[in-house]
Formats: C-alpha cells, structure tokens, sequence
C-alpha cells in the first residue's frame, strides 16, 4: 500500500475516480458488444436473404448456359450495399464471373480468370462463414439439380465503426464523467478538508494550547466529532496538568509523611518483636535461676541447722557463705547478659558475632536442653563489626527461637541447633543457624521475610521473627538474609560485608 497517496482526499479522489473510470469503459464495451451481436446477426440474415435471392435470379442463366447474360445479372447485383465480391463457379469450383469492388462508392471490378478453380462446399447446401471484417456465404444454384455455386462476401467495416464510434463516444463520456466527478468531489471535499487540516494543525500544537477549544463546524459529522473529541482533549489535559502540578506541589511533604509512618511502623513491629522476644527470656530466666535458687536456698537452711546444733564451728560458716555468694554472683551475671535486651541499642559499638552469638545461646541454653536441644558452636574465621550488639544478639535469638519451634514441630528427640561463622572471600562474614526441624515448606520460601508469614498456628506466633531479622540485618548493618533447605532442616545465613582484614 506504499505506492497509494498518503492523503485522505487524494486517496477518495483517485479511488472515486477509478471506480467512474471502470465502470463507464464497462459500460462502453457491454454496449459496444451488444449492438456489434445484433448488428451482426441482422447482417447475417440480410447476407443470407440477398445470396438466396441472387441464387435464384442466377439459376435461368445456368439452365441456359448464358454466361453473358449471368455476367450482367451479377454485375448489377454489386451495386447492393454491403456485397465486396460475388463469384460464380459451376458445380465443381471452375469459375465462371468474378466480381469485386472495395467500397459501396467504387464500381464493380470484373477479374478474368483462366479456368481457375475454387474449393467448393461438399454438400449443396448453403453455408456462412465470419473471417475478419468479411463475411463469406455460400449458396448452391439449383434447379432440380446442382447447377453451380455463388460465392458471395459482404463487408462488415459498418460494424467496425459502429464498435470505434461507441468505445471513443465511451471514452470521452468517461472522461467527461472523471473530471466532472473529480470536480464535484472536490467541492464536496473543500470545506470537511479544510477542517480537518485546522484540527490536526491545533492537536499538534495542543501542549501549547491545552485549554483552549476551536469553534466545531457541524456540516460533517465526522469532523464535528474530531473537533469536540479535540476540545474535550485540550480541556482534559489542562485539567490534568492542573491536577499534577498541585501533585507536585504536595508530593514531597506526602512522601516525608510516607516515610514517617513507614519508620514508626517498622519501629512498632520492631518493639513488638522486643517484647516477643523478652517474654521468652522470662521463661529462660525461670528455668536458668530455678536451680541455683534452689541451691542457694538449701544451703543456707542447712548452714542455719549446723549452726544452732553446734555441728559446723563458726570458722567454717565463711566457707559455707562463699559458695553461696558463688550461686549468687552467677546470679547477678545471668541478671547482666539478660537485661542487654532491655537497653537501648547503641549503633557505633564494635561487636564480636562469637560473642553475640555465645550470649544468645547462654540466654536460652537451659530451657532448650529440656526439650532436648543442643547447640553446636563452630567458629571458621570471624572479625569485628561496627553496629549494635543488642540488635545483633535480637537477630540470633530470633532465629533460634524459629530452629526451636520447627524441631519441636518436627519430634527430634535429640534435636541440634549449630552455628557457623565464617569469612567468605567476597569479604563478607556469614553467620549460618541451622537445625534439624525438617525444612521449610516449599511454598514459604519465597516469602518468609515477608511480615506476619508463618507456618505456625495463630497461637504460637505472628510472624514477625524473620521480617525484624532481615529489617536490623539489611537496614542497621548493610547486609542480607537468605533462607534454604538442607538435608535436615533449614538454615537461614546472615551476610554482613566487611572492611576490615580477618582476626
């Protein structure tokens, strides 16, 4: 379709045009076709009628062998309209008279011959034959028998004309009809073009004019839908332009207000976890102090007993108070490690992932070895971090408090909880938890740092362990968690880079 014009009213002229010019020179040759049939089949009759007639005149000088007087009969005969040439031959071919003229205006030619022959029919019967512009008819001289034949050949330039006359006449009112249409077209077309040339004109040029509209000529249908399609646009796009503008003016105080609230609420699921997280150190703390306190207690009803019987001299009731005051300062350590929670973190101390980790494990040590888990503690190569040992310390509980659950879950009799921290060679320290619980469900994989994600029931958590994990990891020390599947269970690895060399 590249080669057709790219305007609308050229593309309407030609086609218009076209369609008139086919259509007219169709016309021209069905008529053109039909009266050349019905001018020939009268010809043909006529032709037929005038041969038959010519025969009979012909068949008193056969009979009497007057060739002089069957001359002049034929002769006369050429002066018929239409008749180029009329030959007379005997009833095997030798001619007899031959006679030719060019033109109905130009007198009969008589061709003298010397006993030259013609092939005639083979049956005596008459005969039409259509060659050229020449129609040919054959017609037997009969009186009782075969006398001979005339051969007679009519002209058909008349219908050669009429069909030139019919297709010039065709083709001039075909040019006719062309220009006429295309002038009509043309003024049919004047005002909807240039209509439609003012509106492309303000649509190109609508960024600069948004809000503004062009008066909407109603002769045409289409173009009055083009232009209120135009006006509408332009009032719209102002309206728009208007409406991101005051968007603009505001966004960057919707944005701060945004953040806000995304930082309090991080920082209020933070504080939940916190306190999720403290709620379970009170549990360690009942099981961590049960026993020394139970010590303590029976020493010192013992001691008291020894000394009002007299049983254990007073020189050796120091002995006796220091081992209690031994329970009591374990006592007071326990105190220290689990209210590290309870502080305020400090962003800027230098932190050993050994030692947060060897202080987790401490915190919940007891009550996890009486649902017989164990830990296993493996230190490759490790080095100092800057951040908080608190937010640290939160990270590892968190994730021991999901080892616990799962292996409970799982029915480990003897259930292990190991830590590995490790320097990589991309310069990133990695601490992997891993356990024995069984794995994560496949469908939770890709979203299990996602808050309020969780394969527990409602009644034993919400969710929020491993998304506060990845929020201190990813937003406090730069680094990242990954969560898989080993051969017993999961392990979730903390990355965090590093700057400093390896200790």
């Amino acid at each position: 379709m590249q080669f057709l014009p790219r305007r609308l009213h050229t593309r309407l002229l030609l086609a218009i045009t076209l369609a008139m010019a086919f259509g007219i020179l169709g016309l021209s040759f069905w008529t053109a076709t039909s009266q050349s049939r019905q001018l020939l089949a009268a010809r043909q009759q006529q032709a037929e009628l005038l041969t038959r007639n010519l025969a009979e005149g012909s068949a008193h000088s056969y009979v009497l062998e007057d060739y002089a007087a069957l001359d002049h009969f034929l002769q006369h005969s050429m002066g018929l309209p239409g008749v180029r040439r009329v030959v007379a031959s005997d009833e095997n071919g030798v001619i007899l008279t031959d006679f030719t003229r060019v033109s109905d205006s130009a007198e009969p030619q008589l061709n003298v011959g010397g006993g030259e022959r013609i092939n005639v029919p083979a049956e005596p019967s008459a005969s039409l034959v259509h060659a050229g512009t020449m129609l040919v008819v054959w017609q037997p001289v009969l009186a009782g028998d075969l006398l001979g034949w005339l051969q007679v050949s009519y002209g058909l330039e008349e219908v050669a004309a009429l069909q030139r006359q019919i297709w010039r006449n065709g083709i001039i009112f075909a040019l006719a009809e062309v220009v006429g249409g295309i002038v009509l077209i043309a003024w049919l077309l004047r005002r909807p073009i240039r209509s439609i040339s003012r509106l492309s004109g303000f649509a190109r040029d609508l960024p600069q004019h948004k809000g503004m509209t062009l008066p909407v000529e109603r002769f045409v249908t289409e173009v009055q839908d083009l232009g209120e399609s135009l006006n509408y646009a332009s009032t719209e796009l102002c309206r728009i332009e208007q409406e991101l503008l005051e968007l603009n003016r505001t966004l960057e105080a919707r944005v701060e207000d945004e953040l806000a609230k995304s930082r309090e609420k991080d920082a209020l699921l933070l504080q939940q976890a916190r306190y999720q997280t403290l709620g379970e150190l009170l549990v360690n703390i009942a099981h961590h102090w049960r026993q020394p306190l139970n010590n303590i207690g029976a020493r010192v009803q013992e001691n008291a007993w020894l000394l009002a019987n007299g049983e254990i001299p007073p020189e050796n009731a120091m002995a006796a108070a220091d081992l209690i005051m031994q329970d009591l300062k374990q006592l007071s350590r326990s105190i220290e490690t689990f209210t590290l929670l309870c502080r305020p973190a400090l962003p800027d101390q230098v932190v050993l992932p050994s030692d947060a980790v060897k202080r987790a494990i401490l915190m919940v040590q007891d009550s996890y070895q009486q649902a017989g888990i164990s830990f296993e503690l493996k230190l490759g190569a490790e080095q100092e971090l800057q951040g908080s040992l608190q937010d640290l310390v939160q990270c590892i509980l968190n994730l021991f408090s999901n080892a616990r659950d799962a292996v409970v879950a799982g029915h480990d009799a003897a259930g292990l909880i190991r830590v590995e921290i490790d320097v990589e060679e991309q310069k990133r320290l990695t601490i992997a938890v891993s356990d024995t619980g069984g794995g994560i469900p496949p469908q939770l994989l890709h979203s299990l740092f996602d808050p309020y994600v969780t394969s527990k029931f409602r009644t034993q958590g919400v969710g929020l362990g491993l998304f506060v994990v990845r929020q201190i990891i990813e937003q406090r020390f730069n680094g990242t968690v990954i969560a898989a599947n080993q051969d017993r269970g999961a392990v979730i690895t903390i990355a965090i880079p590093l700057k400093q060399e390896t200790v």
